[in-house]
């Protein structure tokens, strides 16, 4: 008896899985839209909703994502503030920050220009609605 390595133990990935993650990755990101203002969403309500432990919510996502799930979640917020920043959604910072449920515009701020290299405000003036 042959015995193979591990690597070709593993079987491959197919379109199937693949479509899988996908649809869970989408029923992760639509719990998240509808739950973006609520600063207290955190792993735990993540992983109810999903109906999986929170270990596994952190082992799938850092699959899917390479990131852990509340580095996943704070990137999501912040590219839903960069939308709305730039479609003019709301017209300051304070409302922006609470709507993609940050708690502290300062925090807030302090994120998005590490993110982005510029600050909230910046970003609604360059897009004309300031």
């Amino acid at each position: 008896m042959v015995i193979k390595e591990e690597s070709t133990l593993r079987p491959p990935i197919n379109s199937a899985s693949m479509f899988g993650s996908k649809k869970w990755l989408d029923r992760l990101n639509s719990f998240i839209e509808e739950n973006l203002d609520d600063p207290s969403l955190d792993n735990e309500r993540l992983a109810v909703a999903l109906d999986i432990s929170e270990r596994h919510l952190f082992r799938k996502v850092r699959a899917l994502t390479n990131l852990p799930p509340q580095r996943y979640l704070s990137q999501y917020r912040l590219n839903r503030a960069m939308k709305y920043l730039t479609e003019g959604k709301y017209k300051t910072v304070k409302e922006t920050c609470y709507a993609v449920g940050f708690r502290n515009t300062s925090y807030f701020i302090r994120q998005f220009e590490r993110a982005y290299g510029k600050r909230p405000l910046r970003v609604l003036q360059e897009s004309g609605w300031r």
